[in-house]
């Protein structure tokens, strides 16, 4: 039977309406928390774009509002906080990252994996803070902030931060408890509290820069990023030490949700954010440090020494993540019950 002219070209039309996006059709979406991340993510992402012939979609918001997005389907490739990443994991939100479609994860730090869902996408730390004038001999321990010479003179962050939950767990492994018997960590931590060294357990991080600035606090904790902003501000009396126990540290996570439009693409698009050019872009523009091995520094970056590298990267201590949210609230209340009021 012979087909009419006007059916041909209908049949022709539903062809052209059914084939495959074009390439330069495609988009992938990516989180982001806006500021100065979301700037080198612009700046590095023009490669990926021109290389797969796909435009990157910012989706800008808070930590929680990425978790949010992807359980909604709203993402192709989640950039987060570790904890969202584990909240995701317990949910089932995430595929497996296929190390075939992602061959720059070879290059990680072994604990740059979190998981089979979860790796990290570059991390800063918290370093112990000082004041070379005040402080003589450059400090090996965290146990430095309960020396007695330090009175009303140690700054750290308040008991609701990782960084001090996270010295919590460190003492509590010193002193023959850990993560699951939290009792020595949380005494030791009492004896600082009780101590009359604390100037502040701070929340304000700005705060923390102004009492090292002002030289009321002579030792501490301290994000890198706040050490920066100490040097950019010509403080040349502040330094700082990785004590021997390691470094708290600051991490940002890579997922691909399950909903994830194309895999493939989202696959590909991690393992660009691996490659040595993007991490690099992203320890000297941010001062994140990178999570593979083998990108490399350039060596007069200013900064340099503020970036975790090599053996102090190994000597990241981060306690159990689900414990430590899951525990903080009632170790502040036992820690309230053990010191001075």
């Amino acid at each position: 039977m012979k087909t009419s002219v006007p059916a041909l070209l209908l049949a022709g039309a539903l062809l052209a309406f059914a084939a495959p996006v074009r390439a330069e059709d495609c988009t992938l979406r990516v989180t982001t928390w806006g500021g100065n991340y979301q700037k080198t993510y612009e700046a590095v992402a023009k490669g990926f774009e021109e290389a797969h012939k796909c435009k990157i979609e910012w989706v800008v918001g808070s930590s929680p509002d990425h978790l949010i997005k992807s359980r909604l389907g709203q993402v192709d490739v989640t950039t987060n906080t570790l904890l969202n990443s584990i909240a995701g994991e317990k949910e089932g939100l995430w595929l497996e990252l296929d190390k075939s479609k992602i061959p720059n994860m070879a290059n990680l730090y072994p604990n740059a994996v979190y998981s089979p869902y979860t790796i990290f996408a570059n991390v800063g730390d918290y370093v112990l803070a000082y004041n070379s004038d005040k402080v003589k001999t450059p400090p090996t321990s965290w146990d430095e902030l309960w020396k007695p010479e330090y009175k009303n003179h140690v700054v750290i962050y308040g008991m609701q931060h990782i960084p001090t939950l996270s010295l919590t767990v460190l003492e509590a492994n010193k002193n023959g408890g850990s993560i699951d018997n939290i009792e020595p960590g949380l005494k030791k931590m009492a004896e600082l509290f009780n101590s009359g060294n604390l100037i502040g357990a701070l929340d304000v991080e700005s705060q923390m820069v102004s009492l090292f600035q002002t030289e009321d606090a002579w030792i501490g904790i301290l994000a890198t990023g706040r050490m920066k902003d100490l040097l950019d501000k010509g403080a040349t009396n502040i330094a700082f030490v990785r004590p021997e126990e390691g470094t708290f540290p600051l991490i940002s996570s890579v997922n691909v949700p399950k909903t994830a439009k194309d895999p493939a693409m989202a696959f590909a698009f991690v393992n660009y954010i691996l490659s040595p050019e993007v991490q690099q872009a992203f320890a000297t523009r941010n001062l994140y440090a990178p999570t593979v091995q083998n990108a490399k520094i350039p060596e007069d970056f200013a900064y340099k020494n503020l970036l975790v590298q090599n053996e102090q990267f190994k000597r990241l201590f981060l306690p159990d993540q689900d414990k430590i949210t899951a525990n903080k609230a009632k170790w502040q209340e036992e820690l309230s019950k053990l010191t001075t009021k």
